[in-house]
């Protein structure tokens, strides 16, 4: 029988992933807000719940997204009744003992498709979920490592615990590439996409996004086949534009560019010299420059033509096949 579980903390974002999130062993009796969210009611069949006025009856589990909010006094007063709480990274995770029998020379034998932002907030996760939802209407099997710190729920895998602790770089990046091998052995897919977390450089020294440091460990660690690259929103990128970020990662980051994704935000200038950057986002996407190469992913015209030169690229290679 399912355990009775609830979701905490849930935001705009989350709410609006709900329809893909693969539950497994859990009945979802609703998703928790914090107290000063805006979040609308769910269109989906899972309510919007407030923790306020919670029936602890209602649940046994608090599935708890943000490791953060341990302490927090919804998840103390879930304990004082019984409850049992689980962080979602406990759902999925493979330590380095597990995957430290595999050799440091064993090559990946799939497709490994890179999904990377210039900057956090570019709509990563949402063209994570739709390349899934693609590949599996074809009939593809797909493992995933996700971005977001709750890709478990998705049943995607998240990044190992060993990717966060103090570590010699040098032996991350191998655990790394060891551990996309371990998921290659285990689930024996057909093509692997990876979401890689943060920005691929910094916007100034105040909003860093980590300096890029997570996208050039598993770049290092990983050699993708194709890569889609998020963008902020303009309505007029140029071909120079994008052709000046592919050389960046290239000479940087070891991989080229093979299609951009068109998000949906864009981050308020006035807000480069405060502590929170502020990104707006658009309720509606306009081309004013129709550029070869750049997409919205979530577009179902632009996914078809997307997915087509995605399949035809990893069709053409004599190693790495896709079919």
């Amino acid at each position: 029988m399912r355990k009775k579980a609830v979701v905490f903390p849930c935001d705009r974002e989350l709410v609006s992933f709900v329809k893909y999130i693969d539950f497994a062993d859990y009945e979802i009796r609703g998703l928790c807000v914090l107290e000063d969210s805006n979040v609308a009611d769910n269109k989906e069949d899972i309510p919007i719940l407030d923790i306020g006025t919670i029936d602890f009856n209602l649940f046994d589990v608090v599935i708890l997204v943000d490791e953060t909010y341990h302490k927090h006094s919804f998840v103390e007063d879930s304990r004082v009744h019984g409850k049992d709480i689980i962080y979602i990274k406990q759902v999925q995770s493979i330590e380095k003992e597990q995957i430290n029998s595999i050799s440091e020379e064993q090559r990946l034998d799939v497709p490994v498709i890179f999904i990377a932002g210039v900057t956090s907030y570019t709509e990563k996760f949402h063209v994570q979920l739709a390349l899934r939802s693609r590949f599996l209407d074809n009939g593809y099997k797909v493992s995933q490592i996700g971005s977001k710190e709750y890709s478990a729920l998705f049943g995607f895998h998240p990044y190992p615990l060993f990717m966060n602790v103090p570590m010699d770089n040098t032996e991350r990046i191998l655990l790394f590439r060891k551990y996309v091998k371990y998921i290659e052995l285990l689930e024996q897919p057909d093509v692997i996409v990876l979401g890689i977390p943060g920005g691929i450089m910094g916007v100034n020294r105040k909003h860093h996004f980590d300096f890029g440091m997570t996208a050039y460990m598993v770049s290092q660690a990983v050699e993708p086949d194709y890569v889609i690259m998020n963008m902020l929103y303009s309505q007029n990128y140029t071909k120079e534009q994008l052709e000046e970020i592919n050389r960046s990662c290239k000479y940087k980051l070891n991989f080229e560019i093979d299609s951009f994704h068109l998000s949906n935000a864009f981050f308020d200038p006035a807000s480069l010299k405060s502590e929170q950057l502020v990104f707006i986002k658009m309720g509606n996407k306009k081309y004013l420059n129709r550029i070869e190469g750049l997409y919205d992913f979530l577009n179902p015209t632009d996914m078809d033509k997307a997915f087509e030169d995605m399949i035809e690229k990893l069709s053409s290679y004599n190693v790495n096949q896709i079919i």
